[in-house]
């Protein structure tokens, strides 16, 4: 079978989430992303209002289709027809957190007059980002979501490589009635700060946003540029100690987000969330 390391460890998302958000004031709270034909929509939303009501409001939902097939054949769905369930999932996600009592009756979830209370704190729900890398998921995240979410996990990759994606969603956006000014514009991308002597500085070509705190300024800026407004760093910690990831942290928070209030993100995607 198919596997993207020996041992991936993974903790759950809405558990992790609620502990960060007892232990946090300002740190926005995000999923990245949560496959949602794997559970019952029912549940997902249930967990995730409780996340957003635990942190004050702090949660970015961030859902997708899902990519594994074996992952799918585990649970006994059907791999062909994720996408259609993850549609149906963020409908019942919005009806959930926002009316008193849904009904539903689709292809794959049916139920008659449920109630979720109490409501997630933001209204009429947590901004729902959809991640994807497809010209069918940018045109899903407009038709349903409030942002996109591509991912750029590769090495060297290109800040600049959906900008396709991003002229479709504003295409559909603008056959909806929606504004580009109201979508967020978000991305995924590994990071590894170090000192300027360092080899992975030196290294040409250079790992997406590696080396000294100036170059990966200077990455940021790229994603920036390409519309980006948020940029979800998976931190590169070879040695896969806490102790290491922590520190790549308290660097990041002490040698890049100063920076990054001045850096100036091109488009007229939403920034103020």
């Amino acid at each position: 079978a198919r596997t993207y390391s020996p041992r991936h460890e993974m903790l759950d998302a809405a558990v992790v989430m609620g502990a960060v958000a007892a232990a946090t004031t300002e740190l926005r709270l995000g999923t990245s992303v949560l496959v949602a034909p794997y559970r019952h929509p029912l549940s997902d939303a249930r967990q995730f209002a409780t996340v957003d009501v635990l942190s004050a409001g702090r949660l970015l939902f961030g859902v997708g289709a899902g990519w594994m097939e074996e992952e799918f054949d585990a649970l006994g769905i059907n791999f062909g027809e994720r996408g259609k369930r993850t549609v149906e999932c963020i409908e019942i996600y919005k009806r959930s957190w926002s009316e008193g009592f849904v009904s539903f009756n689709g292809d794959y979830y049916a139920f008659e007059d449920i109630s979720m209370d109490p409501k997630p704190l933001q209204k009429p729900g947590p901004p729902i980002i959809y991640g994807g890398v497809s010209p069918l998921g940018a045109k899903r995240a407009a038709t349903y979501c409030d942002g996109f979410y591509p991912v750029f996990l590769d090495p060297f990759a290109d800040p600049h490589r959906h900008s396709d994606l991003q002229d479709i969603i504003s295409e559909e956006l603008n056959v909806l009635g929606r504004q580009t000014s109201q979508f967020i514009m978000m991305a995924a991308t590994t990071m590894r700060l170090t000192d300027s002597e360092d080899s992975v500085s030196a290294t040409t070509p250079r790992k997406i946003c590696s080396g000294s705190a100036e170059q990966v300024i200077e990455d940021l800026n790229e994603f920036a540029l390409a519309g980006y407004s948020l940029v979800v760093a998976k931190m590169d910690c070879p040695s896969g100690e806490v102790a290491e990831v922590k520190e790549q942290i308290e660097r990041v928070g002490a040698e890049i987000i100063p920076h990054c209030d001045s850096l100036t993100i091109s488009g007229d995607w939403k920034t103020d969330f």
